[in-house]
């Protein structure tokens, strides 16, 4: 046995069992979560609740962060994100049911949405394919996107973002099956759109409302209708 490569077996393991995937989905959009929430995502008692985070923990899928009495639980990090992301897209013609999320069909869900902290759904595919047409975005080597000149100019003027060496990734939308932009590119732009309120979260929920004030800027902006 070559020891060299990964043991995807173990986190495979991790992610099996239908409670701790349920919550794992429940914190895709980057959200931190107390074990209470967590519970009633997945149908659990808080004592199944806390026994399954701990071996999240465990193994590196969860960092947990104390505030006063409480503690909070949120993904790893990005790549844990995109991993639980791509099991999702793999996982979209099943009957699965997840947590806080409707089914497969729900518009709302499948116009916009967080994933893990950038932006999904037809906003996120639609912005991506329309920054790349318009010159904005390059996609390089596979998964990797750049900004262009002209794209880091537009990002300041149109959002307020410094982009300086900022780079994106392509992620793989599990609604749309078309990618969106993920990394850290992709974090600022679903931050400038919810400070400037062009987006605004639904309280319990990963589907965003796209705002007046943002179909304009998007119908303005790239020409998009949504």
């Amino acid at each position: 046995m070559n020891d060299d490569l990964p043991d995807i077996s173990r986190l495979a393991s991790l992610l099996a069992d239908p409670g701790r995937s349920r919550m794992l989905l429940a914190l895709l959009d980057g959200r931190m979560l107390p074990a209470s929430d967590l519970a009633r995502a997945a149908n659990l008692s808080a004592q199944a609740a806390s026994n399954h985070l701990a071996r999240l923990l465990d193994g590196g899928v969860l960092r947990v962060e104390s505030r006063g009495r409480y503690r909070y639980y949120t993904l790893a990090d990005s790549q844990m994100a995109h991993a639980i992301e791509a099991l999702a897209c793999a996982a979209h013609g099943t009957s699965m049911l997840r947590p806080t999320l409707r089914p497969k069909g729900d518009p709302e869900l499948r116009l916009a949405r967080t994933c893990y902290r950038h932006l999904a759904g037809q906003l996120g595919t639609r912005l991506c394919e329309a920054m790349q047409a318009q010159g904005y975005l390059q996609r390089q080597d596979g998964n990797v996107f750049l900004l262009t000149r002209s794209g880091a100019r537009w990002l300041e003027q149109a959002l307020g973002v410094d982009s300086g060496q900022l780079a994106g990734k392509a992620c793989l939308d599990w609604s749309e099956r078309r990618d969106h932009l993920a990394g850290a590119l992709g974090e600022a732009i679903c931050h400038a759109f919810l400070t400037q309120a062009l987006v605004s979260r639904r309280p319990g929920r990963r589907s965003l409302l796209i705002t007046a004030q943002g179909r304009q800027f998007l119908q303005q902006q790239l020409g998009l209708a949504l």
